[in-house]
């Protein structure tokens, strides 16, 4: 599984990983360098500071490619439409980091409810998600390359 470390103002996602660690489920954190590098999760002891106030593993470096492994995939964003469009923060990170993600990996999106949209604009290069999961409710989207 590939994860990620919530910001304060994102959906927490600490228990998520403190939860999979527990099942025995490795997860891929994200390293933040301008190109996708990812890291095994070890703890909340083997976290540092990174950019943006963002926590990072400590660990060894994978490479953009280690999200191949990955089976299922949370993503953070801005916002969501039911038809898998995510809405990021503008840096394209996470669209560059899918494209070395297996086809048939689910892609989850992780929002609170009123970030939802009906509709979102998007552009050609973002990878769209399968589910968006919020406080209140899951939503299954359009399945991948049927808009």
């Amino acid at each position: 599984m590939a994860a990620y470390l919530a910001r304060p103002h994102e959906p927490e996602t600490a228990a998520l990983l403190r939860a999979l660690a527990e099942a025995g489920v490795r997860v891929l954190l994200p390293v933040l360098t301008l190109q996708p590098d990812w890291a095994w999760y070890a703890g909340p002891d083997h976290l540092a500071p990174g950019p943006f106030g963002i926590s990072q593993p400590t660990g060894r470096r994978l490479g953009a490619d280690a999200l191949a492994v990955a089976d299922w995939i949370w993503l953070p964003g801005l916002a969501g439409s039911p038809s898998g469009v995510r809405l990021g923060t503008g840096g394209g990170w996470y669209d560059r980091a899918l494209l070395h993600a297996r086809a048939e990996a689910v892609r989850g999106l992780l929002l609170f409810d009123d970030e939802v949209r009906d509709q979102l604009p998007h552009e050609p290069w973002d990878q769209p998600v399968d589910l968006i999961v919020t406080e209140r409710r899951t939503i299954t989207c359009t399945p991948r390359g049927r808009e």
